[in-house]
């Protein structure tokens, strides 16, 4: 597993810093966890369910085997136990508000950043997700301490998600980032947007990228 903190040599030799959130800053499965705990206690208080474990190994296997980014991931764990597909707006509203609370900072990334900071690095998050979301998930992990500005790229706005370069472009328009690194867990969108961009990217994560 590639983590952050392995690339302090690395990121040392850059001036600015631009991180995704998601399997980069913090491992993804704490919150799908977290996430689908809820989900399953919902199924369980509305007679849905007998067990809360039935969902969670359920919807947790589908999304190991189909991918983070599957579209019909609820959809298949409800007709594959047996549910009725319309609660799934009910269950989707429980993964929106979901409050975070299994997810850390590993200490040595902590380090990392701290030392980063101590550097006179900029560091940036710029992170695809649903605002409210992602604003909670960067409050849990205390983020905001260590970086100039949180870019969050909402799809249900009307700017370019990454990989588009848009977002690069306006930072240039307002800093002057010299020598820049991208930091991802994606080569396909994290990895895409350095290469529009035109910068350097490192890929790391939590399963092996």
């Amino acid at each position: 597993m590639s983590r952050i903190y392995q690339h302090k040599k690395l990121l040392s030799q850059y001036d600015t810093i631009l991180f995704d959130l998601d399997g980069t800053l913090y491992n993804s499965e704490l919150f799908y966890t977290g996430a689908f705990e809820d989900m399953s206690r919902w199924l369980v208080k509305n007679g849905l369910q007998e067990r809360s474990d039935s969902w969670i190994d359920c919807v947790m296997g589908l999304k190991r085997a189909k991918g983070n980014d599957y579209g019909r991931l609820i959809d298949d764990a409800l007709e594959f136990l047996n549910i009725d597909l319309r609660v799934k707006t009910s269950l989707l509203k429980k993964y929106k508000g979901h409050d975070c609370r299994y997810l850390r900072l590993d200490d040595r990334d902590s380090r990392l950043l701290d030392y980063l900071q101590g550097c006179g690095k900029k560091m940036f998050i710029v992170t695809n997700g649903q605002r409210q979301l992602q604003e909670r998930k960067i409050k849990k992990l205390q983020l905001t301490r260590y970086m100039e500005e949180i870019i969050i790229l909402d799809p249900s706005e009307e700017i370019g998600l990454k990989p588009d370069r848009n977002v690069f472009d306006s930072l240039c328009r307002r800093y002057t980032p010299g020598k820049t690194i991208m930091v991802g867990d994606r080569f396909d969108i994290d990895g895409m947007f350095a290469q529009n961009a035109g910068i350097d990217f490192a890929g790391v994560g939590f399963h092996g990228n």
